[in-house]
């Protein structure tokens, strides 16, 4: 095309090569400001330390061995933890509990803290996740003889435990650790077992532990 072909083709409204590349040169910032808004909504924000909930809870099984009516007592008990209030945006990072400490108390009044305990897992941010919790206590919890008809076993009542919870990094989120405590109450535990003369050996389980109270620490 000549320069009054082209002087023509732009007055008649036509379309030339100079024209179309005008036109590109302005489309480009449109389509990588369209590509950049995901990103800027993908952007996150760290979970706070509330975010957690209690989910359902599993059977707690607990033993006594006893000598001297000292009791060594181990148990442990599985739960659910709920994260789906943990909203941390586009990016979904895991998280582990790790706890070292609690507490376990009887119908005696009695309360004892863990000697030895372990309360682990890995757990995924909007998804309800499974932990176990293990404890012992060794060698000193009284445990009263069975003696007389009838006779009103010594039984658990309400275990807590604490632990931390360890949100994994996942750029842009930096690591974020928070301190829980959990209680609950066993309700209805079942008692196998009899202590006489001072030794003997006890089972307890309750296969619905209820009234789990979390909260951050």
């Amino acid at each position: 095309m000549n320069r009054t072909t082209e002087h023509d083709a732009n007055r008649s409204g036509g379309i030339t090569r100079r024209t179309m590349t005008k036109g590109l040169a302005w489309s480009t910032p449109v389509v990588a400001a369209a590509v950049a808004m995901p990103l800027a909504a993908a952007s996150t924000n760290p979970p706070g330390c509330g975010c957690l909930q209690t989910g359902s809870l599993g059977a707690f099984t607990a033993q006594s061995v006893t000598v001297l009516n000292l009791g060594t007592v181990t148990g442990s008990i599985v739960f659910n933890l709920d994260s789906s209030a943990c909203d941390t945006g586009f990016f979904k990072p895991g998280y582990t509990i790790v706890g070292v400490g609690g507490s376990i108390s009887f119908s005696d009044n009695t309360k004892h803290d863990y000697t030895i305990g372990g309360t682990t897992g890995v757990g995924t941010i909007g998804q309800i996740s499974g932990f176990t919790s293990t404890f012992s206590v060794l060698g000193n919890v009284n445990m009263p003889n069975d003696l007389f008809p009838p006779y009103t076993p010594k039984v658990p009542t309400r275990l807590c435990m604490t632990f931390t919870a360890i949100f994994i990094p996942i750029l842009p989120i930096p690591q974020v650790e928070c301190t829980y405590s959990l209680c609950f109450d066993i309700t209805s535990p079942s008692s196998v077992g009899t202590v006489i003369a001072g030794t003997g050996t006890v089972n307890w389980s309750d296969l619905t532990p209820s009234n789990p109270v979390l909260a951050s620490i």
